[in-house]
């Protein structure tokens, strides 16, 4: 035999060798099948100079086989690692070797795994390695602690902040009901002017009369709406003997009073504004046009003449928004520059009971 086949012959008895040792824990497994139980053709693996051939469904022999393999930490780690690192602290190691880590969110334990020859253990973790639904659904979640955000940037003067910072406090009050309906009313009582003359005890904002013949009358206060509500709980008779009754009911929903209509009243405004020293040469026709301008609604015009007095006209309006605005086109008017313009009283506020002005 030359030397090159006796070199290719040593290479494959230490090749068939090292398959041999390979394949030894796979024969040794107390899952694989014994020789007795297997049935069928054999063939013969010494005649071939084969590895002997592993069972791939035998997923048991596999998992054992795996189970059973010891890895020594000194080959894939180096020198300067250790198993348990000492100056971790959430790296632990408990009496049995086992090496224990601590998961931590922003410095606070909350769960440890626990790893040892086998697999691992944990929060809703069995024996095998696996979840069971009894320790997952046990298992408490863990607690993340935020840090407190300080309230200390200057919103008003920067471009960009960090933070919204806290909402500021309301000082306002919450909104209620100030809304009364009047029902029932007989069809010369469906005017605004008529209508108004049953109300009293406080400021009205603006008043509405709907297609079935129902008053819609909205309070500045809600309190003189509650107040005028629990005054009539049977209603208002107009006429006793007639058996003409006018049914008083509060509004299904709360009426929010905005910032704006908030600062006019603030300065006094109502839904009344008196002129004083209007010019003798202004018909009545021309005072209704200037003010239903717009879409104004005016509810009642006053004029008032006393020879040696000067002239005095008041102009209702069915909500204060049409006051103010009526204010400020009449001050700058020139045929008006010469009359003192302010709110007057509304009568709604300053009466008791029913009312014919």
């Amino acid at each position: 035999m030359d030397w090159p086949d006796k070199v290719i012959t040593i290479v494959e008895a230490a090749f068939d060798s090292i398959l041999d040792k390979m394949s030894y824990p796979l024969e040794d497994s107390v899952h694989a099948p014994k020789k007795s139980q297997t049935t069928g053709y054999q063939p013969s693996l010494q005649a071939s100079n084969m590895a002997p051939l592993a069972n791939l469904d035998d997923a048991e022999g596999f998992m054992a086989a795996a189970r059973a393999l010891k890895l020594d930490p000194a080959k894939y780690m180096s020198p300067n690692m250790s198993p348990v690192a000492a100056d971790d602290p959430a790296v632990t190691e408990d009496n049995d070797g086992a090496t224990v880590f601590e998961t931590s969110t922003n410095g606070i334990m909350h769960d440890s795994v626990e790893v040892g020859d086998y697999g691992f253990s944990g929060p809703g973790v069995g024996a095998n390695g696996c979840g069971d639904a009894a320790s997952q659904n046990n298992a408490e979640p863990a607690t993340v602690v935020k840090p407190p955000v300080e309230n200390t940037e200057d919103r008003e003067h920067m471009v960009t902040f960090q933070t919204w910072g806290p909402p500021e406090t309301r000082t306002k009050p919450a909104s209620r009901v100030r809304r009364v309906i009047l029902k029932n009313l007989p069809s010369p009582w469906c005017t605004p002017s008529k209508a108004l003359s049953l109300i009293h005890g406080g400021l009205v904002e603006s008043i509405r009369i709907s297609q079935t013949g129902a008053a819609h009358v909205l309070f500045c206060d809600a309190d003189a709406c509650q107040a005028f509500y629990d005054k009539y709980p049977n209603g208002i008779d107009l006429d006793k003997e007639k058996k003409i009754t006018v049914f008083v009911e509060m509004g299904d929903e709360v009426d929010v009073l905005s910032s704006y209509l908030s600062f006019v009243l603030s300065v006094g405004a109502t839904r009344a504004v008196r002129a004083v020293g209007v010019s003798m040469d202004i018909s009545m026709a021309a005072m209704v046009q200037l003010g239903s301008g717009n879409n104004r609604k005016i509810e009642k015009i006053i004029d008032t003449y006393i020879p040696g007095d000067a002239r005095s006209v008041i102009f209702r309006f069915t909500n204060v928004e049409d006051a103010v605005a009526f204010r400020s086109v009449v001050i700058r008017d020139e045929q008006w520059e010469q009359c003192n313009v302010q709110y007057s009283t509304d009568p709604c506020e300053i009466a008791n009971g029913v009312h014919a002005d």
